[in-house]
Parts: C-alpha cells; sequence; structure tokens
C-alpha cells in the first residue's frame, strides 16, 4: 500500500473561506463595538485626597481611579447628604453624563442618587467655566419640577464671555 497525498477537496475549500470571512466580520465587529461605547467612569467612587466640608468644592484632577483623572466634590447646595465624591468628565450637554447611580440595596454606597447633569462647578482655579458632570444631589432644585436641574445651573457671571475681550472672567 502506498500512500499517495491528495488536494483538498473542492468541498473543503469554500468552508475554509466562509470560516474565514466569518472570523474576520466577527473581528470587525468587536473593534467597531469598543469603539462605540467608551466608560469615561462617570459615578465611580473617588479619593479627593483632601479634607472639605459641604460649603466648599474640591476635586482632585490626578485620580488614577478614574478614567478622565477628575475626581469631584461640589458645594452642596441641594441635600447631598451623605453623597461623596464621583468621577466626572467634561461635557457639553446632558447627554454626555449618563452614569453610574446609587446601589440603594448597599447601605455602604454613597455614590449619587438622582443622575448627572451638564454646568460649571468651578469659577476659580485649572478647572474654571469647564463644563462637568455634576450630581443633582449637590444642586438646590426641585427635581418633580425640573428633573434635568436646568433652573440651578444658570452659568455664573465669571464664565459668561465678554463681548469685547471674547474671553470670559477665569484666569489663565
Amino acid at each position: 500500500m502506498s500512500l499517495k497525498l491528495r488536494a483538498p477537496s473542492c468541498r473543503l475549500r469554500p468552508a475554509l473561506v466562509r470560516a474565514s470571512l466569518l472570523c474576520a466580520s466577527l473581528l470587525a465587529l468587536a473593534a467597531f463595538g469598543s469603539m462605540a461605547c467608551e466608560d469615561n467612569g462617570i459615578g465611580r467612587r473617588c479619593d479627593l485626597l483632601a479634607d472639605a466640608g459641604a460649603a466648599q468644592a474640591v476635586y482632585n484632577n490626578q485620580a488614577l481611579e478614574c478614567p478622565t483623572r477628575i475626581c469631584l466634590k461640589p458645594v452642596c447646595t441641594g441635600q447631598c447628604g451623605d453623597t461623596g465624591p464621583y468621577c466626572s468628565s467634561t461635557c457639553s450637554q446632558d447627554s454626555d453624563c449618563e452614569g453610574r447611580k446609587r446601589d440603594n440595596t448597599d447601605p455602604n454606597d454613597k455614590g449619587c442618587k438622582s443622575g448627572y447633569t451638564c454646568g460649571e462647578a468651578f469659577v476659580v482655579g485649572p478647572l474654571c467655566c469647564q463644563k462637568l458632570c455634576l450630581c443633582k444631589d449637590f444642586l438646590a432644585c426641585d427635581k418633580q419640577r425640573d428633573p434635568n436641574c436646568s433652573s440651578a445651573l444658570q452659568t455664573p457671571l465669571t464664565c459668561k464671555i465678554d463681548p469685547t475681550t471674547g474671553r470670559n472672567g477665569c484666569v489663565e
């Protein structure tokens, strides 16, 4: 008996081509899907590396636990209660601020209860007039009548652009 080498059958080649195309399609879909959903970490717990009372806004712009490196605790003008500091991100509108909310089944969770909105948190310093995702727990507003707290988020005078200079009141 002699062994003869034979070329792959005609039926096998189309199957290999289909399998290769299927794998390539799945890889492309996975790559596209990972680009579509960027996790900016809004609402994650973070460390401010400072202690501040309710009347003082504080941030840490080197927070490694936040993908954006921005850990924030705004001034409490609302009913923030035990809501703690959280990872934030820059934004241009409220829809940029989808984030993690408090797990009410976990008594140790100090996350945001009311969700997030986009607004200016600081009128001095490196984050002056920069729009950030803000936890609504910190804002004084009637969440029943104004769920986005838009009445509580008026642009501060410092952040308004002076028409003669084209600049706001932030010091560079």
